[in-house]
């Protein structure tokens, strides 16, 4: 087979922009991280460790690549 067939997967991991529902504050996270995530003003929770790809609480406005 030759080099430029080789088609080379995506990962199924990114960086997506969350925003807070109670204080409207804006974060980046990772989609599969390992530590829950708090927002920095208020406390509120915005990311959740399952295991595998983590539940997001707040609101996605944007995916990152």
């Amino acid at each position: 087979m030759k080099k430029h067939n080789i088609m080379i997967p995506k990962p199924r991991s990114h960086f997506v922009k969350v925003e807070c529902d109670s204080c409207k504050n804006i974060k980046v996270l990772y989609t599969f991280s390992t530590k829950p995530i708090s927002c920095p003003s208020c406390n509120a929770e915005l990311l959740i460790n399952t295991g595998g790809q983590a539940e997001i609480l707040g609101n996605i406005l944007e995916t990152l690549d």
